[in-house]
């Protein structure tokens, strides 16, 4: 029986835990979006490699 209660509390717990709002509108996942968006925007705006971009299509071709 306090097995069961115990798995019911885990379970429960998480469900419960920012019921309501979505991972969005919780204050640390608002922070956590904002500071990875910081560190990473500039990054991921770069353009790939002309190596990386020629495995990429020769990959695609023997798929095909």
């Amino acid at each position: 029986m306090a097995s069961e209660d115990k798995s019911q509390k885990s379970k429960n717990g998480d469900a419960t835990r920012g019921k309501g709002k979505t991972p969005a509108e919780r204050p640390f996942d608002m922070w956590l979006h904002k500071q990875l968006h910081a560190m990473y925007d500039e990054i991921t705006a770069e353009p790939l490699p002309d190596d990386l971009l020629n495995l990429i299509d020769r990959d695609a071709d023997k798929k095909k």
